[in-house]
């Protein structure tokens, strides 16, 4: 009679020929399968150590009770009780497992049958053979898909044979809690995960995989197959209509019959109108009777707002799935998860990582990668700069090739009894093996390495000391900032006061004073982006939706708008110019930049300023009064509110354009020597215009001379 074996059941068989062979038995008992049962199934070994039979204490109690003898034979030969035992586990598996024998069923019929000298071990070790025997029927059946020619199989992949079970989620047992009580509902038992991307909602799911395959799960889930199925593979070769119809409702099908089969679909909100097309049948619409009667089990996995656009406004598919919100670790949860997935990063690459470098890496990654989510961003992180550590280390490998050819052309040197040459290049071999022998080792990790690759990605400029930043600062400022000591100088004051980013000024001044250069070359000193906001162009009430884009519904919801570039580069100089002339609105949404640091636009997505310095500029001082008065509150009585004035953290005010000031310019810039610095002066115009009408003439004299020249 043949028996269809597993694959454990076959290595289990080998195993007690092995253990007969060792122990030099003249036959392959049921004692020696017992022995490769303890010995290579987990399953039967946990079950066994309840009622204290260890691999250790069976063999030596077989050994008492059989001995060994003196010379061992090759062939195996199979008792017939042994026979017998297999027997009873074939019929067994017709059972409950298609035929397929696993190692459980064999364990299971030793017991049942009753006889043989395992089962006289085990009672010769006062071990509740009936007892045991009922824990073992009571264990359900680890049981593997009956046909390996699954329509679901080819589109999908099996879980339990990717994950891998050395990775381990940490900080998720309420979540998992959840998972597994959705999971062994009666029904409404499909676990719906909603969480940002990068929270780990994939991770948690094959978290789920990983206990299934440990037996760290309730009874009822133990036996269960996670099957990843992607939108666009099942799609995928539908030509005609009805095709995807007639796939979808063949693995709906598959699963029902295999009774152990869940579904896992990422991205499910892909299923909303997949196969839609036009005369078809939606993927949703097939299987919501499915999931309303608990015939198949479905874990899906979508970020927020894609379920709010596209699940849950299908009120008869939002109700069949129970939502599970995943959110991001805490500091002391992401400690944890590092910890877990360090030595596995410190393998591939070969880098030794520390605690602190842990704590650095989560620190800086919160502070400057906002943009992203929790784990995910700080494991991207910690990848990111052990792979530029290695790629540094590179160099190690090119010497080794170097080495190689250093010791052929010295043994080619010696055979041609070339000597001199020969130990010159002993010499070389010796330097450069010495070299690479104080390179071995693991790489370590500063946190300088953590700033390059920040820098790398965000465009800022951080491994630059505040002080060097600072005096940089200050030189450009005064070289090109002329008449306005005294303002260049209160806005240092408060760069030094703060040593931080998010600080904000508001420049006062007449035009041509040099409040808009001041922000060019405050950025080009420190490096960073500017973006300029003529506040002219905002004195309309719809204007503010081109700062945070328009609302749902209205024309343009889906267009860029222009504070959006500050999400993927927040290091970044932004000038609010002209402000006196924008809306109230507008104004309205200062406010809550200035106090709270961020705003929200249109789409939910948080926009934040905290790295970013911002400047506001306005000449309404000017037509208010002539002159500056000595209070600058006084001064904008009418013009801004107090709850503006109020979070700026400076106020600077720009003093008129001298004479002095007008021919230190003139006698810089003009490069044409016909043209007398006297001649450009003009009293009223500077007044009026600063030297904004006076670079102006500059620009055109200095073209007059170059033309000449040429």
């Amino acid at each position: 009679m043949f028996y269809n074996f597993g694959y454990e059941v076959s290595i289990i068989l080998k195993k007690a020929e092995k253990e007969r062979y060792v122990l030099r038995h003249p036959y392959v008992g049921t004692e020696h399968l017992m022995l490769a049962l303890l010995s290579f199934d987990e399953e039967v070994r946990t079950l066994a150590m309840e009622y204290g039979v260890t691999y250790d204490d069976f063999r030596q109690a077989l050994i008492d009770t059989v001995g060994m003898a003196s010379k061992a034979t090759d062939i195996n030969l199979y008792t017939p009780m042994l026979k017998e035992v297999i027997e009873i586990a074939g019929m067994e598996a017709k059972d409950n497992n298609k035929g397929v024998i696993l190692p459980i069923h064999l364990f299971k019929a030793i017991l049942e049958e009753g006889e043989g000298i395992a089962y006289r071990i085990f009672l010769e070790m006062d071990v509740p053979t009936k007892e045991m025997y009922q824990s073992v029927k009571k264990t359900p059946v680890s049981r593997e898909l009956s046909n390996k020619n699954l329509e679901i199989l080819k589109i999908g992949v099996r879980m339990n044979d990717v994950v891998k079970m050395r990775e381990k989620v940490v900080g998720r047992d309420k979540e998992m809690e959840m998972l597994c009580e959705t999971l062994l509902r009666r029904q409404k038992n499909n676990p719906l995960l909603i969480g940002k991307a990068g929270v780990g909602k994939t991770a948690l799911v094959e978290e789920l995989v990983r206990r299934i395959k440990n037996k760290s799960v309730p009874i009822e889930l133990q036996n269960m197959e996670v099957i990843s199925l992607e939108m666009g593979s099942l799609v995928a070769g539908t030509k005609y209509r009805g095709e995807f119809e007639e796939r979808l409702n063949k693995i709906i099908k598959e699963v029902i019959k295999e009774q152990n089969i869940i579904l896992f679909i990422d991205e499910i909100h892909t299923m909303v109108n997949a196969g839609g097309a036009e005369g078809a049948i939606a993927a949703s619409d097939i299987l919501k009777p499915y999931l309303a009667r608990g015939d198949i089990k479905i874990i899906g996995a979508t970020t927020l707002e894609e379920y709010h656009e596209f699940i849950e406004k299908d009120r008869a598919l939002d109700r069949r799935f129970e939502r599970i919100l995943i959110e991001e670790p805490n500091e002391e949860d992401m400690m944890e998860i590092l910890k877990a997935v360090k030595p596995t990063i410190e393998n591939h690459y070969k880098v030794c990582i520390t605690e602190e470098n842990l704590h650095d890496f989560y620190v800086l990654s919160e502070e400057y990668l906002f943009t992203k989510c929790n784990p995910d961003k700080t494991i991207e992180l910690i990848d990111s700069v052990c792979a530029r550590i290695r790629l540094k280390n590179c160099e190690h490998t090119s010497k080794s090739s170097l080495l190689k050819a250093v010791k052929k052309r010295k043994e080619k040197c010696i055979k041609n009894g070339d000597f001199e040459m020969a130990m010159k290049e002993a010499n070389l071999e010796h330097s450069l093996k010495s070299e690479q022998d104080s390179n071995e080792g693991m790489a370590s990790i500063c946190k300088d390495d953590i700033l390059e690759v920040i820098e790398s990605k965000t465009k800022a400029l951080l491994r630059v000391p505040f002080m060097e930043r600072f005096e940089l600062l200050k030189k450009k400022l005064s070289e090109n900032v002329l008449g306005q000591e005294e303002a260049i100088q209160k806005i240092l004051d408060v760069l030094w006061a703060e040593k931080r980013k998010g600080t904000s000024f508001l420049l006062v001044g007449g035009s041509g004073v040099g409040k808009t250069l001041t922000v060019k070359v405050f950025s080009d000193a420190l490096k960073m982006k500017m973006l300029r906001i003529d506040m002219s162009e905002y004195s309309s009430l719809e204007s503010v939706h081109r700062l945070i884009g328009a609302p749902p519904g209205y024309v343009g919801y889906q267009e860029p708008y222009v504070l959006e570039t500050l999400r993927e580069q927040p290091f970044t100089t932004v000038l609010f110019d002209e402000i006196e002339k924008a809306h109230p609105q507008v104004l309205n949404l200062l406010l809550q930049i200035l106090d709270e640091g961020f705003v929200t636009d249109s789409r939910g997505n948080k926009i934040r300023f905290d790295h970013t310095y911002i400047f506001l500029t306005s000449n309404a001082q000017v037509k208010k009064s002539v002159g500056f008065a000595t209070s600058a509150g006084s001064n904008f009585d009418g013009v801004f509110s107090k709850e503006l004035l109020g979070r700026i953290d400076a106020v600077v005010e720009y003093q008129p354009i001298t004479r002095e000031v007008a021919l230190e310019f003139i006698e810089r810039e003009l490069k044409n020597p016909k043209i007398k610095p006297l001649d450009l002066i003009c009293e009223g115009e500077i007044e009026r215009y600063g030297l904004r009408h006076i670079r102006n003439l500059i620009l055109k004299y200095n073209k007059q001379a170059e033309y000449q020249e040429n």
